[in-house]
């Protein structure tokens, strides 16, 4: 030390020399930064306390006591000493006691200006006085405020050890980041480990600056820089259905960096529990994922007693135990090569109903499916081979379908050609291109289909009706003996467009299908019983066929200037498509004819071909085909002068985004040749109102009993007969994206606004400075029956979900709808949030329904406070 400050005195021996005369504070304003650093001593000089290199600086001044060996720093005082830093309005820096004192100022309106603020590594401390001890790295600080975790720790008095631990005087715990917090865990002591832990002895909750008796003899408070292991406090409150409960109590582990798991359980006062376990991992530019699993055993209260002390909505559960297991694992797609992903939802049939009250969506979904699938590609190679295991439930029906495995190896498209040269052969057969895909396939079902035949009414044996077994170890061997499996292959030949007649793209295309089989079915009409048999043989069978087909389209413009004053032009574009395919008859090769009923008055006795291959993938194409099938699509846009722009700029405006015609005619049917006719319509009314409706039509007669026959409607003066229709309208409302969209010189691709006969009016009655959003959904439905005595099907409903901030603190979203063919309301709920800066409060309500209930939830938003909450819960599963 006494010679780090010989050093000191040499280097600036003119302060030194005026400081000793005047130890003093002199002022000199115009002095400028004055910075000294001790690393330009020499290694070999260093003797003492002082380890390593002292920054310090100051705008004001820096006055140097050789004599007191003090520093004294005034105005925006740094000092720097290895990893730590202190900064303060003014500073005094002791060589004899190794001290630094630090303190603040107030400027001419009584603001506090340049408090100390006091950094070691990571941890921050903002007090009114900092007093610290470079040697022994002890330290005094008043009036402290420092970062602890995701809380702030306010104190009086610290004191800081040399192990880092502090201990507190007068203490303040909260994670409200406001100098004045809204509420604080108060202490007299308090002492805290800095990225570990902080501990009080007795304290009580203080909200608004008024004292509750709310508190604990001590309180324990984790703050780790790192995820750790720990309890999980479980939540206390009464079901209807279960009694008094605890849940979701349990214990969290860090497995290590990339895994955690949490474990928790449930116990109800009427004998009901239940258990979770959820796990994350992540590796880092590799893959990410989750696994969750529940259990839940319900005693189900069903007597008389129970009814009236739990009231009318008890009901029976189904389930006395179920579970439910989620899972997803999503690779990184930045790397090539192999890839593993999954996602899984499968569980008990009723296990969502019965316990997932706080989750509508899925409590009231019925079908869910997994996967689980790798995929193998490469940017460089054509070739890619996907295998994956599927499952599929129904839990309204109890349906299991599974496909293990479900794999298919697919080779993109080829120019063969083009493979020897380059260039190619500079002629259009350069175009023809080959592509390939196969796929295996095995499905099992808990579904047993009722065997039924075309024309045969009656069998011999096989199943006489669909039945839905149970998925458990006794109908295991019969399940997977209703497994069905096959193998297909594709292999399509095309090639680009090609203009012929000047204005028409051409486009013809080959194709090969080959369907693998291993099993083959012989019929044998029984004449006694009036059935037929079915005789089932494995083996190795497979079946064929071959199509070709060619396609042309062109487009039509057509343009109507008007030269308005806001409109310039509508323009109609067409788009026709005409296409025909070919498949040759293969019911010789893949039928059998068999004559099934007993004669008629005229002793003819019915023929039917039946397939003798028959898999998941269906029956082979037998019958040939020569389809003709044509389309229209029309568009409607109008060029209108931009509102954006000052100058003679339009824009385009799309009236009818999309009016379409499809049909067909199969020129080697015997009867029903013309295929129905569809009608699509799609287009965007003012912005904001999405329509879209299809038809279905019959060009053919129905007998008064309902029955399809060979006459076209035309011949009784009809054009067609409406089959069934749908109609689907949705009205977006959104201010924010309103405004932004007219601000935007961007055209959208809407209809314009222009041709309203009133541009104000909706601005005249809403407010858009309070922001909001509504969206309204009809949707409505509509079947002819052709029997008479069964009346049409019609079925409309409306949905409204929408959201209202009337604060930035304030918001409210809302959900609800009506259905109007059995004139109730369908699923309704309100939500209001509410935030409290520190704390935030949610209501939902769900005022009717099955699901009726509402809760009410005031908590501290900060993770380590979670448990610091009031809960108020009302409906099927709270009481």
């Amino acid at each position: 030390m006494r010679l780090f400050l010989i050093l000191l005195v040499s280097l600036t021996g003119w302060v030194s020399a005026w400081a000793q005369q005047t130890p003093s504070r002199t002022t000199t304003p115009q002095t400028p930064e004055i910075t000294i650093d001790t690393a330009s001593i020499k290694q070999d000089s260093i003797k003492g306390d002082i380890t390593t290199t002292i920054k310090y600086t100051a705008k004001d001044s820096i006055v140097l006591n050789v004599q007191n060996k003090l520093v004294n720093m005034y105005n925006d005082a740094n000092i720097e000493y290895g990893t730590m830093s202190l900064k303060a309005h003014t500073t005094q820096l002791d060589y004899k006691t190794n001290l630094v004192n630090a303190i603040g100022t107030k400027d001419s309106t009584g603001k506090a200006m340049g408090t100390p603020v006091f950094k070691d590594d990571a941890e921050a401390y903002e007090a009114e006085q900092i007093t610290y001890n470079f040697k022994t790295k002890k330290g005094k600080i008043r009036n402290v405020v420092t970062r602890q975790g995701e809380g702030f720790l306010h104190a009086e008095v610290v004191k800081k050890t040399q192990g880092d631990a502090m201990y507190g005087i007068n203490s303040k715990y909260t994670t409200c980041d406001l100098p004045h917090p809204h509420f604080y865990i108060n202490s007299s002591k308090m002492k805290a480990i800095p990225g570990k832990k902080i501990f009080t002895g007795p304290f009580n909750l203080v909200f608004g600056d008024i004292p509750t008796p709310l508190g604990f003899l001590f309180g324990y408070f984790p703050t780790p820089k790192k995820r750790s292991s720990g309890l999980i406090i479980p939540t206390f409150g009464e079901a209807r259905q279960r009694g008094f409960y605890l849940r979701n109590g349990g214990y969290y582990f860090v497995l290590n960096e990339n895994i955690d798991m949490r474990l928790t359980g449930d116990i109800y006062s009427l004998g009901s529990y239940g258990a979770q376990l959820q796990s994350m991992y992540l590796k880092r530019y590799r893959y990410r994922g989750n696994v969750s699993m529940s259990f839940s055993a319900n005693k189900n209260p069903t007597t008389a007693a129970n009814e009236a002390t739990l009231g009318p909505g008890n009901f029976n559960r189904v389930e006395p135990k179920s579970f439910w297991i989620s899972a997803s694992h999503t690779p990184t797609t930045l790397r090539p090569g192999g890839k593993w992903s999954a996602s899984v939802n499968a569980g008990t049939q009723f296990y969502n109903r019965q316990n997932r009250y706080d989750n509508p969506a899925l409590a009231l979904n019925n079908t869910f499916s997994s996967s689980v699938q790798y995929q193998f590609a490469k940017p460089t190679s054509p070739v890619t081979f996907t295998t994956s295991a599927l499952h599929n439930m129904n839990t309204s029906t109890g349906v299991h379908n599974f496909t293990l495995p479900d794999a298919s190896f697919t080779v993109n498209r080829q120019t063969p050609l083009r493979w020897f040269k380059e260039t190619g052969t500079g002629t259009w057969f350069d175009d023809i291109a080959i592509s390939y895909s196969g796929n295996v396939r095995n499905l099992i079902s808990t579904q047993l289909n009722r065997s039924s035949l075309s024309g045969a009414s009656n069998l011999v044996g096989g199943i006489p009706s669909d039945t839905i077994l149970k998925l458990n170890g006794k109908n295991f061997r019969r399940i997977l003996a209703n497994a069905d499996y096959g193998i297909q292959h594709s292999l399509p030949i095309s090639m680009n467009s090609i203009r012929v007649f000047k204005y028409f793209q051409l486009s013809p295309g080959l194709s090969y299908n080959e369907t693998w089989f291993f099993k083959k079915f012989n019929y044998n009409y029984v004449k006694d019983l009036n059935a037929v048999k079915i005789d089932t043989t494995k083996g190795f069978y497979r079946a064929y066929s071959y199509s070709a087909s060619a396609s042309m389209s062109t487009r039509i413009y057509g343009t109507y200037i008007i030269k308005g004053k806001k409109i310039e032009a509508i323009r109609h574009l067409m788009t026709p498509n005409i296409s025909y395919s070919y498949n040759p008859d293969f019911s010789n090769k893949y039928t059998q004819a068999i004559q099934v009923g007993r004669p008629d008055i005229e002793n003819n006795i019915p023929i039917y071909y039946l397939p003798i291959y028959r898999n998941l993938y269906g029956a082979p194409t037998t019958l040939r085909q020569s389809n003709m099938n044509f389309s229209l699509t029309n568009n409607v846009e109008m060029k209108v002068k931009s509102k954006s722009d000052t100058a003679s700029t339009f824009e385009k405006v799309s009236l009818i985004d999309n009016l379409g015609l499809t049909s067909g005619y199969n020129f080697a049917a015997d009867s029903f040749a013309l295929q129905n006719i569809n009608i699509q319509f799609r287009t965007l009314l003012f912005k904001k109102l999405n329509l879209f409706s299809n038809a279905v039509f019959d060009p053919y007669q129905i007998t008064t009993t309902g029955r399809r026959i060979n006459k076209y409607s035309l011949s009784e003066g009809k054009l067609a007969r409406l089959v069934n229709a749908n109609l689907n309208m949705s009205l977006e409302l959104n201010p924010e994206a309103l405004n932004k969209q007219q601000q935007s010189k961007e055209a959208p691709r809407t209809n314009s606004p222009s041709l309203e006969t009133n541009q104000n009016l909706v601005a005249e009655y809403v407010d858009f400075k309070i922001p909001w959003t509504l969206s309204l959904t009809f949707t409505g439905s509509y079947f002819n029956n052709p029997q008479p005595s069964i009346k049409d099907q019609i079925s409309k409903s409306l949905q409204v979900d929408g959201s209202v901030n009337l604060t930035e603190k304030w918001k409210i979203t809302y959900s609800s709808g009506y259905d109007f063919q059995f004139k109730q309301m369908t699923y309704t709920s309100l939500n209001i949030y509410r935030d409290l800066h520190c704390w935030e409060m949610s209501i939902s309500w769900v005022p009717f329904g099955q699901y009726q209930s509402y809760s009410i939830n005031i908590n501290a938003r900060s993770s380590i406070l979670r448990d610091l909450k009031l809960s108020r819960n009302r409906g099927i599963n709270w009481r």
